[in-house]
């Protein structure tokens, strides 16, 4: 099933900095809502599939080999999850990337979501888990509803508002443009993994143009071997040519090769690659980050030969 999506920083703004248990228990209620919101639906789509006069009939048919097409019995109702940072920021004064601490209560927060997700999975004998939200458009949406309703977001949300380009961090990420390593974004991240079991996913934003194949290699197998990622992308970014078709490894205004204007800029959103210029202002404003940060990958390849 879709997610339904939790505004972790909102939890946060509802009650004194530093008040861990009002903090947990303003998520619970809002999980409680994800979870009758998953109820309903289900409900709902269950009647849609009752008989063969209603629209998703041939869904709900018991197939040849003997099971349903779309079982909503056995579906995972998913629970997603945006700013994490952001609320550890209000919380503790400190972002995710800044000391081991506040990582730790990051953790924390993420590990008493997951006990709840699998207690409802219990009482109505359904399987919840935990997403990383893609969050194309929930980033933006969040942070502007927060922007409006909440002073204190404003010391907080990400992005220039000057260009309406403010969005909250994904899930559980550190900040896009956050002054860290590469593998070191890749090991704090991935210490979330083992509490989400859809989607967990760590976006190497390939930090040079084309970066040795020994470096991608030496990348991955250090986060297998040393790591809880559960996966790991390596995205690069690309400029490509309607004139003459084609492509550039990175990100400008005019093809290198023929000089047209006549270009379109690819990278990855979040879970898919698609056209910058289909991207809302927000995304814009991550992508800006995201080129601020460090994601090297050639750096990686000499640190890890000697040691994994």
């Amino acid at each position: 099933f879709q997610n339904v999506t939790i505004n972790l920083p909102q939890a946060a703004y509802r009650v004194a900095k530093g008040d861990w248990e009002a903090f947990y228990n303003e998520i619970y209620g809002a999980m409680d809502l994800a979870l009758k919101a998953h109820l309903e639906k289900k409900e709902f789509i269950a009647k849609l599939m009752a008989s063969p006069n209603m629209p998703l009939w041939e869904i709900g048919k018991v197939a040849k080999d003997g099971r349903k097409y779309v079982d909503l019995e056995k579906a995972t109702y998913i629970i997603g999850l945006i700013g994490l940072n952001e609320a550890m920021q209000y919380m503790t004064g400190h972002e995710l990337h800044e000391t081991d601490a506040v990582l730790m209560e990051g953790l924390k927060t993420i590990a008493r979501m997951n006990h709840r997700a699998k207690m409802y999975g219990k009482q109505h004998g359904l399987k919840f888990t935990l997403e990383e939200s893609p969050a194309e458009s929930a980033a933006r949406r969040m942070a502007k509803i927060d922007l409006r309703d909440w002073p204190a977001s404003r010391e907080l949300i990400k992005g220039d508002a000057s260009r309406d380009e403010i969005y909250y961090t994904n899930s559980i990420h550190l900040r896009p443009d956050a002054p860290v390593d590469l593998m070191t974004r890749i090991e704090k991240q991935a210490k979330f993994h083992s509490l989400i079991e859809s989607g967990a996913i760590i976006h190497a934003f390939v930090g040079e143009e084309r970066p040795p194949a020994s470096s991608i290699f030496a990348l991955v197998k250090k986060t297998m071997l040393n790591t809880q990622a559960a996966q790991l992308t390596i995205s690069p970014e690309f400029t490509i040519c309607q004139e003459c078709s084609r492509w550039t490894p990175r990100l400008q205004d005019h093809c290198d090769y023929c000089q047209s204007d006549k270009v379109y800029g690819m990278t990855r959103i979040v879970g898919y690659f698609s056209r910058v210029s289909n991207w809302n202002k927000s995304k814009l404003g991550e992508l800006r980050d995201r080129q601020n940060g460090n994601y090297s990958v050639s750096a990686i390849g000499g640190a890890i030969s000697n040691n994994a």
